[in-house]
């Protein structure tokens, strides 16, 4: 697999992700928020736990390039490349996005509507999602692992069809409630989305796999 210019970006985005940490830091409080409940609340954490956040974003680089060679089915990271390109940008983009929005509402945990930001953002991961999710191919690591999917590429290609759309739709409502629904409301209808879809694409697997291996149908 080879380094990308996607990858270039990856990696100047943690970069400046640091040097803004290393010129904040000082100024920071002793403690950040790290977690913003529905209910309003708050928790704080110490601002040391930033540098963590940081490297967890930055292992993230390299451990993208480690997944396909030890994985068993690596191979297929090739038949899509372009989705896992831009999957690697994306979620260094998004956890630097998550650890910038910490560092500005240090001194006032209240600037940002936090959970709305993180709503729609997530929202929007999974609308992304949805759409490569059906040209993921048969692996350990990506996609939807169940043990009938895993079992059988057919299942696990119809599965992967059924849960993009799903993804998508799961997508739209997650940034539907985050711009329009109150804090509690918009997580209880994220959960229910994300729970359904999780639920709705194991069953299906399951189905799929028994009717293949009955001789129900093709």
């Amino acid at each position: 697999m080879k380094f990308k210019v996607t990858d270039i970006i990856a990696v100047l985005v943690v970069l400046a992700s640091l040097v803004h940490l290393i010129i904040v830091y000082p100024s920071l409080p002793a403690e950040v928020v790290t977690n913003w409940g529905l209910n309003g609340n708050v928790d704080y954490s110490s601002k040391s736990t930033l540098w963590f956040l940081w490297a967890l974003n930055a292992g993230m680089i390299p451990l993208f390039f480690i997944v396909p060679k030890i994985d068993p089915k690596g191979k297929s990271y090739a038949k899509v490349d372009g989705f896992y390109t831009y999957f690697r940008l994306v979620m260094v983009v998004f956890l630097a996005a998550m650890m910038e929005m910490t560092i500005l509402s240090a001194n006032d945990p209240h600037r940002f509507d936090i959970m709305k930001v993180v709503t729609i953002a997530s929202g929007l991961l999974f609308i992304f999602v949805g759409n490569y999710l059906p040209k993921c191919k048969q692996s350990f690591t990506m996609g939807i692992k169940t043990m009938w999917t895993l079992s059988d590429e057919r299942v696990w290609n119809k599965t992967h069809r059924f849960g993009g759309m799903l993804f998508v739709i799961s997508g739209v409502v997650t940034v539907i409630a985050g711009l329009f629904f109150a804090e509690k409301l918009a997580g209880a209808i994220v959960m229910v989305a994300v729970l359904g879809t999780v639920i709705a694409t194991t069953v299906y697997s399951y189905l799929l796999y028994r009717k293949y291996n009955t001789g129900e149908g093709e």
